[in-house]
């Protein structure tokens, strides 16, 4: 019996060292694990004037762990992600666009032509751009750095880009924590720190701390906003430093796994999504780093993060206080406009979450304390449009073209990753390059030639149709053999089928032959076909197959 059972055991084991190694030659042939290499680091920590800004000349690799995208990111030399030959000299028949804004106007998911801003200047420029009835040449500056809020933009127009000489100032407002970014009371339970320069509304005016930015004397802010933060409802971010984890036991272990196996790598990112208990446990032995899952546990049951409260349908004093901020900003950003004799437009770029409402479920399911309370997701975008209405700038809203484009089937957002899809960006450069040329409140330009359409998604149209095509021809199989042998018999046919399959697994169980139950297992599932099929117009596919 012990002989036996440690055949069986050797047989699992050998089975199960197969696969992973078919597994990680997969894996590695069809490259669908990131590297173990890790990502580039392009960005300037501290900056006197917006706390962090890309690093001139940068360059490297930019992936994420679900390895949904794999780019190579060059920062140009005046410090963005925009065109090399783009600099501060404005050459004579070129009308430039300057669009300023966060991750998702620095756009490292995508190529940089892909981007939404310089998709844009290609769309208006192949139309024939016209300003005032006179040909232009369209460029674009793509002024965007991960993280920036508002107020990061306005001071970087007012000390950087108002060298670009800009016809037209575009400002990208992301909704889902541009609110937060703004508000340093907010920014500072979610980050911990003072980072960047931060405006304070004082009545009505605008208050500049912390400029230029010196992170140790940012230490005395962080002392003064953190004693208001019940004042203001503020629930701060638990962070714990790795010193106090202590030593893991299985470290190198994680560590060797992660630099060799891409099935680990793999597997990493989607253990944290579907487990993140699990995920958090194989995190305190060191199997693997300690991520969100860990820092969501270390902040108690009841936690919620900042971030999401915006949607809360009664915000908090420090929410209101953010929604004040920012328009105060707007209005301090169109003002700065009208100094460079630059109109200002704005363009709101939706979260995956006001849009789709399962991602919406599944963030109350990740958070259990957020499903005892209220939420609206359109809130952000009423309060983002209130402001701007406030402060007397033209608005876009994506909203509604990307929800429809969603409908047809358009996959305009990274599932893990959260910023767009290079669809998405393309979505939203024909929306935004339809408005500046033609929208009676916000049209700086004109064009000869009318802008392409939006493509229709038909490959996901022509999936749905096979996918529907193969079940109804399932379905009339189904229903033509029991038509043509009649329930009975093939009840009867059906029961004997199952019963010799039944017979086949009892007897190779009894004779202990364990090494042929996978090819028994895969020509079971045929027969199963073959039952379904007695008869149908597909019989002969299925027999061929079998």
């Amino acid at each position: 019996m012990i002989r036996r059972l440690l055949t069986l055991g050797l047989l699992l084991a050998v089975y199960a060292l197969l696969t992973v190694a078919a597994l990680e030659v997969g894996l590695r042939l069809f490259r669908l694990a990131p590297p173990a290499e890790p990502t580039g680091f392009f960005w300037r920590v501290p900056d006197p004037v917006t706390g962090w800004s890309l690093q001139p000349n940068a360059e490297g690799r930019w992936f994420n762990p679900m390895y949904e995208y794999d780019q190579h990111v060059r920062i140009n030399a005046l410090g963005l992600r925009s065109p090399e030959e783009i600099g501060y000299d404005k050459p004579e028949g070129v009308y430039r666009i300057l669009v300023l804004g966060d991750s998702f106007v620095e756009a490292m998911q995508v190529a940089q032509q892909e981007t939404f801003s310089q998709r844009m200047a290609q769309m208006l420029n192949e139309a024939g751009a016209l300003h005032e009835g006179a040909p232009v040449r369209v460029e674009v500056v793509s002024a965007g750095v991960g993280g920036w809020g508002t107020d990061q933009q306005l001071l970087w127009l007012q000390h950087e880009g108002y060298k670009y000489a800009p016809d037209l100032i575009v400002l990208a407002f992301f909704a889902g924590n541009d609110f937060m970014n703004n508000y340093m009371p907010l920014e500072l339970a979610n980050l911990g720190a003072v980072r960047k320069p931060w405006f304070e509304l004082r009545g009505d005016e605008l208050h500049l701390n912390d400029f230029p930015f010196d992170p140790d004397a940012a230490r005395e802010s962080r002392n003064r906003l953190r004693a208001r933060f019940d004042e203001l409802g503020i629930q701060p971010t638990v962070f714990r430093s790795a010193d106090a984890e202590g030593v893991k036991p299985l470290t190198g272990l994680g560590d060797w796994l992660h630099r060799y196996s891409a099935l680990y790598r793999y597997l990493d990112p989607r253990i944290r999504r579907a487990a993140p208990g699990f995920a958090a446990w194989l995190a305190d032995v060191g199997l693997i780093d300690a991520g969100q899952e860990s820092s969501d546990r270390a902040q108690g049951p009841d936690y919620i993060p900042i971030a999401y409260g915006a949607y809360a349908s009664s915000p908090s004093p420090a929410w209101e206080e953010a929604f004040r901020t920012t328009t105060a900003l707007l209005q301090a950003m169109r003002r700065e406009a009208e100094r460079l004799n630059a109109p200002l437009r704005g363009v709101l770029l939706p979260a995956a979450e006001e849009l789709d409402a399962d991602k919406w479920r599944r963030i109350l399911q990740s958070y259990p304390a957020m499903q005892t309370q209220s939420w609206r997701t359109e809130q952000v975008a009423e309060q983002a449009k209130a402001g701007f209405a406030a402060a007397g700038v033209p608005l876009l809203d994506l909203a509604p073209l990307f929800r429809e484009q969603m409908a047809e089937g358009k996959r305009l957002y990274l599932r893990d990753d959260g910023h767009f899809t290079a669809e998405g960006h393309a979505v939203a450069a024909h929306a935004l390059s339809d408005w500046l040329a033609s929208a009676p409140n916000a049209a700086t330009l004109s064009v000869q030639h009318p802008l392409p359409t939006l493509p229709r998604a038909w490959g996901h149209l022509v999936w749905r149709i096979f996918v529907w095509v193969v079940v109804a021809l399932l379905v009339i199989s189904l229903l033509w053999s029991i038509y043509k042998n009649g329930l009975r018999v093939w009840l009867r046919n059906v029961g004997l089928n199952l019963g010799t399959a039944g017979e086949l697994l009892l007897f190779l169980v009894r004779r202990q032959n364990f090494v042929l139950l996978p090819l028994v297992l895969v020509l079971l599932i045929f027969g199963g076909l073959l039952i379904v099929a007695q008869a149908s117009v597909v019989g002969p596919f299925i027999y061929t197959l079998f």
